[in-house]
C-alpha cells in the first residue's frame, strides 16, 4: 500500500517562488506538476495513502455547494491526522499538487486574471499555505480537513448537520472559525452551536451578518477578560446567550 507523502520545507519554498513561470499548469493542471521531479524532496510517512481525489465532490455551476461534504469527507480520509500534523503545510502543498490539483483550480482558480500577480497570489493562496490561518481559510486541501475536524469535534453526533448551519453564510463561517478564541476551544464552540441550534429553527435573525459578527465580537471580548473555558456549562450557556440576544437588540 502506498504511504501518504509530503515535501521538504525546502521544496515547499521553491515551489512557491516558481510560482509566476508555471501558471499554466496551476490554471489547468495535467501531468505531474512543477518540480515534481527535483531529487530529495519528498518525505514519505508511515500513513497509507488517502486517495482523495476518489472521495472530492465539486459543483462547477455551485463550487462552495459541496465544501461540507468534501470536509467530512477529508477528514474520515485523514483522521489520523493529530492537530500538529495537520498544521504542516508541506504535508497539504504535496496534496494539493499530486492529489487532488484538478479539484483545487476547479474550486478556487475558475477565473485567472490578466495580471500575473494577481493570478499568482491566488495560487499560493490555495496550494500553499503560510500560516495557521491559511491552513484553516485558504489552502485547498488542509481547510476542508479543520471543518471537518471542527464539526466532528462540535456534534461528534451530527457533524453535517454543525457543517449545514454553518454554511448557511459565508458571513457566519468565516465570524465563527477564524477566530481562534472561539473556534479553538470545543466547550465554547460546542456552547456556541447549542444557541445557534436554538435560533436556527426560529426567525434566523441570529445569522444576519452584523448580529453574527456583533456576538463573536463580544465572546471574544469577553474571552479576553475571562477564560470561558474555566466557567461552568451553566454559565457558559448563560453568557453565550446572553450575548447573543444582545446582539439582536
Amino acid at each position: 500500500m502506498s504511504k501518504l507523502r509530503y515535501f521538504t520545507s525546502q521544496m515547499v519554498e521553491d515551489m512557491r517562488r516558481a510560482v509566476d513561470r508555471n501558471l499554466d499548469w496551476y490554471y489547468a493542471p495535467s501531468g505531474p506538476p512543477p518540480l515534481s521531479g527535483v531529487a530529495g524532496g519528498v518525505r514519505e510517512s508511515s500513513m497509507p495513502a488517502p486517495a482523495l481525489a476518489e472521495r472530492l465532490q465539486l459543483d462547477i455551476d455551485n463550487p462552495s455547494s459541496t465544501d461540507a461534504a468534501n470536509a467530512l469527507a477529508v477528514y474520515e480520509a485523514l483522521g489520523g491526522l493529530t492537530p500538529h500534523q495537520a498544521s504542516m503545510e508541506r504535508l497539504w502543498v504535496w496534496l494539493c499538487h499530486h492529489d487532488c490539483p484538478q479539484y483545487v483550480a476547479a474550486r478556487w482558480l475558475t477565473r485567472r486574471s490578466q495580471d500575473a500577480a494577481a493570478a499568482a497570489k491566488k495560487v499560493r493562496n490555495h496550494f500553499f499555505a503560510a500560516g495557521n490561518r491559511a491552513l484553516v481559510r485558504d489552502n485547498g486541501v488542509s481547510r476542508l480537513w479543520w471543518l471537518g475536524k471542527i464539526a466532528n469535534d462540535t456534534a461528534p453526533n451530527d457533524p453535517a448537520k454543525f457543517l449545514e448551519i454553518l454554511f448557511v453564510k459565508q458571513d457566519v463561517r468565516s465570524a465563527l472559525i477564524e477566530r481562534p478564541t472561539v473556534s479553538m476551544n470545543r466547550e465554547v464552540l460546542r456552547t456556541i452551536y447549542r444557541v445557534m441550534q436554538e435560533h436556527w429553527g426560529a426567525d434566523r435573525k441570529l445569522f444576519e451578518r452584523d448580529a453574527f459578527r456583533t456576538w463573536m465580537i463580544a465572546l471574544n471580548r469577553r474571552g479576553g477578560v475571562m477564560l470561558l473555558d474555566a466557567m461552568s456549562q451553566d454559565d457558559l450557556y448563560r453568557l453565550v446567550r446572553k450575548e447573543a440576544d444582545a446582539s439582536l437588540a
